[in-house]
């Protein structure tokens, strides 16, 4: 009986210590992040812009062999079968960009400053950070979009049509994260926009016919430079992310590794768990 009395305390007391444990390690890394928060006030930020929007098409004709072309002749052609991107200003797009990210950032509470005005960010004595967009791309291809629907126990109806889809690209090389640390770091974000489309099977009882009716509602150009703009602003949110859960891992008690990704969330003001810090580190 005393056996059995010990087996079933056991169990709890483990499960008991692994949550006090988890509420431990969460506990630190809220305790860190709001550290960061609590002194980014002092943290200058200079920003470098691209002079240059690279831009890929993925829309292939059934009449054309890429393959046979070589790869400067094939992306040259390629593009002209974009229907949007080879349309898109490279200043304009990058101009929208940037001051979405400038924006961001100065909502978040970093002074930011740009590349013409380096002195001044080197002369401000502040926690500095040179944020350098290294690259950026527009990706231009179709989407399938695949219905189908059953009308009775003997035929399966199908239906696919193509939409336009476009991926932002960037890759960002963060460099001055602290003023030990000279090692440029790499980061990678895509943000992805799309036409919109509504689709739906229609059966007539009557005469057993069924159709398929879809709309799209294509994108256009100013959506793609107000995509530009909203992915800049998007990814002060990301940076922001980034240098909170670098902080964290620099700062957790010896021998503790973090177990949660903590985003600070623009709308409510709050901290809170993740399962995607944003930022790919690529180096």
């Amino acid at each position: 009986m005393i056996k059995k009395l010990h087996s079933r305390i056991l169990v709890p007391v483990i499960l008991f210590t692994g949550f006090i444990s988890m509420l431990s390690s969460c506990s630190i890394e809220r305790r860190l992040a709001g550290e960061y928060l609590s002194n980014k006030a002092t943290t200058s930020v200079l920003l470098i812009s691209p002079d240059i929007v690279f831009k890929e098409g993925f829309k292939v004709p059934d009449s054309l062999n890429p393959d046979s072309l070589s790869e400067e002749n094939r992306n040259a052609l390629l593009l002209q079968y974009t229907e949007l991107i080879q349309y898109i200003s490279d200043s304009i797009f990058i101009d929208g960009y940037m001051n979405g990210l400038s924006f961001g950032l100065r909502q978040l509470g970093y002074k930011v400053f740009k590349d013409y005005n380096s002195h001044t960010f080197l002369a401000s004595g502040d926690n500095r950070i040179i944020v350098n967009l290294a690259q950026l791309q527009l990706e231009e291809y179709y989407i399938p979009v695949k219905d189908h629907a059953s009308f009775s126990d003997d035929e399966l109806y199908r239906y696919e049509f193509y939409i336009t889809g476009i991926n932002i690209n960037s890759w960002f090389e963060l460099s001055g994260l602290n003023h030990d640390d000279s090692l440029i770091r790499v980061v990678f974000h895509s943000e992805t926009i799309s036409d919109c489309s509504e689709s739906d099977f229609r059966y007539f009882p009557l005469t057993g016919e069924v159709k398929y009716l879809y709309s799209v509602d294509s994108l256009r150009i100013a959506d793609v430079y107000e995509a530009g703009r909203n992915t800049g602003y998007l990814n002060a949110g990301n940076f922001h992310n980034y240098l909170i859960n670098r902080h964290i891992k620099l700062n957790m008690p010896k021998g503790q590794t973090p177990e949660n990704i903590i985003v600070y969330d623009r709308v409510s003001g709050m901290l809170r768990k993740s399962k995607s810090p944003g930022f790919t580190e690529i180096q």
